[in-house]
């Protein structure tokens, strides 16, 4: 698997996900950007938002090489992300329109991403991959 080029969707989804990291950086430098004395809760939130921008950019890069470990990984972690983001979106639109709409672009890149790995072109040349193997 490792000489065959990566589906095409593989690498636009990689792309997305890349795209949607850089959204989640301006939107936790934003969100952060105006507080002169962070409390407890607001470190281990930065902590959080951090593993998950170095979670999502890793498993982009293994996604560009046709990992399946990786595919799967960020399903997972986008269906969780996506889970949880009605909640968050409204509640960030509440407080500011920017914020929310950065939320609103990230999930929807996410989602773009995740449609990419799993659209039949992606899944088909997985399994001839498979197969070759």
């Amino acid at each position: 698997m490792e000489n065959a080029p990566v589906h095409k969707d593989f690498k636009l989804a990689a792309y997305f996900i890349m795209i949607a990291a850089v959204v989640g950086i301006v939107r936790v430098a934003r969100l952060y950007s105006g507080i002169e004395m962070l409390e407890q809760s607001d470190y281990l939130n930065l902590a959080l938002y951090g593993v998950v921008i170095v979670l999502l950019l890793w498993l982009a890069m293994n996604i560009l090489k046709g990992k399946n470990w990786a595919r799967i990984t960020f399903a997972v972690t986008a269906l969780c992300i996506l889970v949880t983001a009605p909640f968050v979106v409204l509640h960030e639109f509440a407080s500011s329109l920017f914020l929310g709409s950065l939320s609103t672009v990230f999930g929807i890149l996410l989602l773009i991403a995740l449609l990419l790995l799993y659209s039949k072109g992606a899944r088909q040349w997985y399994a001839e991959q498979l197969n070759n193997s």
